[in-house]
């Protein structure tokens, strides 16, 4: 079987694999590791910093994923996808925390970034850690709404991909909440979640056909101008909101549809058959470590 990528995407395969090779050579995933595991070897909590070579790790992996997809190797993409979800989702997870430690200021959740990363377990059908990115990514949004009472101070402003991320979750994982967005939810995504359990497959297939096209035209490299959507590599490729909606109709027994658009259709033919593996050592060291160290982590 040979993946199709969206036409959009096609420039992005050589700058992945050029990226790729150049990581590859000056050993960046191995000198992150090894980072990572002296801060684990240290005494005392896990310290914050550790926090970056983690991010370093799943910048590798995010883009190996794309590569592989790229390349139709499905073995490379099994292992490089579900690793750089579990790490994107820890790093989320650990700076969640920090912001329910500080109720009063800091830790804010980041525009389109975060909500991406709490996404990617949704996407993955690995229900558990779905819930928890849930709960935190709405705890992270209540309180930027409950301190930041102006408009200019709201982190989350732009009722695009964070607002979804939100309604979706509240939604999917029955998580009430008081958000509010300044604006209203863009339509392209307003009718995705209007419908997201419909069983009318053409209503379906020309919402979520919308919704991705909408993905497309905001998948570019944030400038010192503008900061778009869906910047990172993992999320051009693999659109977390939309493949979450579909892993949520299958959670929820639902007529699996395709939606007719090879952005969402063919990474999801892949993940709807991909195998949990959770073989992976270090990601499993950190939230050991986090749980054991700070009672708040979740």
């Amino acid at each position: 079987m040979k993946l199709i990528a969206h036409p959009s995407l096609n420039a992005l395969a050589q700058e992945c694999q050029e990226w790729l090779e150049h990581a590859q050579a000056k050993g960046k995933a191995q000198h992150a590791e090894t980072a990572l595991q002296a801060y684990l070897d240290a005494p005392g909590e896990l310290a914050p910093k550790a926090a970056n070579p983690l991010a370093d790790l799943a910048l590798f992996y995010d883009v190996r994923s794309c590569d592989a997809f790229f390349r139709s190797d499905f073995q490379t993409l099994a292992q490089s996808i579900q690793r750089a979800v579990r790490l994107r989702a820890l790093h989320f997870r650990w700076m969640a925390m920090y912001s329910d430690m500080r109720q009063d200021l800091g830790n804010w959740p980041r525009e389109f970034s975060d909500s991406m990363k709490a996404l990617g377990p949704c996407m993955l059908s690995w229900w558990d850690e779905a819930a928890i990115c849930a709960q935190r990514y709405i705890e992270m949004a209540e309180k930027d709404q409950r301190i930041n009472t102006r408009p200019a101070m709201r982190k989350i402003k732009n009722s695009t991909s964070d607002v979804f991320a939100l309604a979706l979750f509240s939604t999917g994982f029955e998580v009430p909440t008081d958000f509010a967005p300044l604006s209203p939810l863009v339509p392209e995504y307003r009718s995705v979640l209007d419908a997201w359990a419909t069983q009318d497959e053409l209503k379906f297939q020309a919402v979520m056909q919308v919704a991705a096209d909408f993905h497309v035209s905001r998948s570019k490299e944030n400038t010192d101008h503008t900061r778009y959507e869906f910047d990172a590599t993992i999320d051009r490729v693999f659109p977390a909101e939309l493949l979450a909606v579909q892993a949520l109709r299958r959670r929820h027994q639902l007529p699996e549809f395709q939606v007719d658009h090879p952005l969402i259709d063919e990474p999801w033919k892949v993940l709807r058959e991909m195998e949990s593996d959770d073989d992976f050592t270090l990601a499993r060291a950190v939230e050991a470590r986090l749980v054991r160290d700070y009672p708040q982590f979740r």
